[in-house]
């Protein structure tokens, strides 16, 4: 147990922190840990651990909000824990502060109190409270996060956000109650005065229903394509009614549709399609040894892999030609689905076959011959 320190020792966020006695809450407390902070003074070490405590409960706060305490860390960035709940840590030898929660803690501060302290002060010399701010900047760290880490969730959140804004603003879906941005908890009905049935819905059904027409567009879809699958998720909304959905809340059709989808992207990138091309084509194969074992969430940092993928061509010994027509085809394994069938006034959202590598050339322009060579470079490069 650490002792109360001197007002001048700074209390790394790394020691027990978890552990400090805590004081009564006081108000603003990261107002006055921001004003504490001015000049070159340390912080008191009670009022860094009131901060703390303050930024931890916020954090838990939003996270339950919008889904996330019962999602695997990983979907935030956080690794090798199954769960945010500390108890798992029992046996482990680890202090609360170092588990997954502690790891997410420890982010945030730097986010906020490192990375924008001197945008805080400035703020502060200006407003007498900057609480507010500091629970924004919470909400920022944890878009970031999910956008960096929970590619699929984050996009489909923000497809079936921008359908349900779409029917609202059509009149053909009310906003019952909670925010107005509509998140997790907003209530949905398609009358003023609908109200959620007294059994917990089962939305599942449904929407496996809706992707069998929307994947894969609904990840891969851009521009175009992409307001398409909008248009589509909103009549798909509309047809609630007919399966005796009067009410529901965001997140009650939210969660299925991202569990459903994660499912069936790991098919994909996993297994494939039989048949689809043929195996010395075929981009799963291409991409399986770059694709941690186990299930999706450990699958989804694509933009990670695309930039080390083009990086590692990039520094291949190998002619120009060679090269080029690697970035061509890398490019296209990861674009093949979002820009075709941009040209066309209503591109077909269903799932199309892979092209024969007689198509692939002609497509790229790549003579059909150099393509087993390039597929045979790619799965060099993956591993690496």
């Amino acid at each position: 147990m650490l002792k109360r320190r001197p007002s001048t020792h700074f209390v790394t966020p790394h020691s027990s922190a978890l552990r400090w006695p805590r004081r009564t809450s006081i108000p603003s407390v990261f107002t006055s840990f921001v004003g504490s902070l001015q000049g070159e003074r340390t912080p008191d070490a009670d009022l860094f651990h009131d901060a703390w405590h303050a930024l931890r409960a916020a954090l838990v706060s939003e996270m339950k909000k919008r889904g996330l305490w019962q999602s695997p860390p990983c979907y935030l960035g956080v690794y090798g824990r199954e769960s945010w709940d500390s108890r798992e840590l029992e046996g482990s030898g680890a202090t609360p502060a170092q588990g997954a929660l502690g790891e997410l803690v420890a982010d945030c501060y730097a986010f906020i109190f490192v990375d924008r302290l001197q945008s805080l002060k400035r703020h502060l010399q200006e407003k007498p409270d900057i609480d507010g701010l500091v629970l924004l900047n919470i909400r920022h760290f944890l878009l970031e996060r999910q956008r960096a880490h929970d590619p699929l969730g984050f996009r489909v959140f923000e497809l079936l956000q921008a359908a349900v804004e779409e029917a609202i603003s059509s009149g053909s879906l009310h906003l019952l109650a909670g925010d107005k941005k509509i998140r997790n908890d907003t209530l949905l009905g398609f009358a003023p005065d609908a109200e959620l049935p007294a059994t917990p819905l089962d939305l599942e059904p449904i929407v496996r229903r809706w992707n069998d027409e929307l994947m894969p567009g609904l990840i891969t879809a851009r521009t175009r394509q992409q307001a398409a699958v909008v248009r589509q998720l909103r009549n798909d909304l509309l047809e609630l009614p007919r399966h005796g959905i009067e009410a529901f809340r965001f997140k009650d059709l939210l969660e299925p549709l991202k569990r459903d989808v994660r499912g069936r992207w790991a098919a994909v990138l996993g297994e494939g399609e039989e048949g689809a091309v043929a195996p010395s084509s075929d981009p799963v194969q291409v991409l399986g040894p770059a694709l941690p074992e186990g299930t999706v969430e450990s699958r989804q940092s694509f933009e990670h892999l695309t930039r080390r993928i083009s990086a590692s061509i990039e520094r291949l010994e190998a002619d120009s030609r060679t090269r080029s027509q690697l970035r061509t085809l890398w490019d296209y394994l990861w674009r093949q689905h979002g820009e075709e069938g941009e040209s066309h006034s209503e591109p077909d959202l269903r799932t199309t076959r892979p092209p024969s590598h007689r198509q692939l050339g002609q497509r790229l322009n790549i003579p059909r011959e150099r393509l087993p060579l390039l597929f045979s470079l790619l799965r060099q490069l993956v591993p690496r």
